[in-house]
């Protein structure tokens, strides 16, 4: 279970990609589960600092929330994304593959 201080994770998911991907390599894994962690105390790693920015402007509307994270593993780069639900203080984190949006 991922947590933060800083806003809803909600329920993290992961696309077949990255599941298939995760179950073939061990280091794999842990680089998403470490991405994850650094994701919960906002470090949205491979960034843009306009796209930090507008990160932290998102943080502030959390019924709309919509944060963005992209860091490099031994697969190539991964997206971790925040949306907000229809239901109000339910939020959806998906791990997922660039090309996989």
């Amino acid at each position: 279970m991922f947590t933060s201080k800083y806003f809803n994770v909600g329920t993290v998911v992961v696309t077949n990609g990255i599941n298939q991907a995760m179950k073939e390599n061990e280091r794999f894994a842990f680089e998403v589960g470490l991405s994850l962690r650094r994701y919960c105390v906002k470090d949205f790693g491979n960034l843009s600092d306009e796209d930090k920015q507008i990160n932290e402007i998102a943080l502030q509307k959390p019924n709309d929330l919509y944060l963005l994270g992209a860091y490099q593993t031994c697969n190539g780069k991964i997206w971790i994304i925040t949306n907000a639900a229809e239901t109000i203080g339910k939020n959806i984190t998906t791990v997922l593959f660039p090309d996989e949006r």
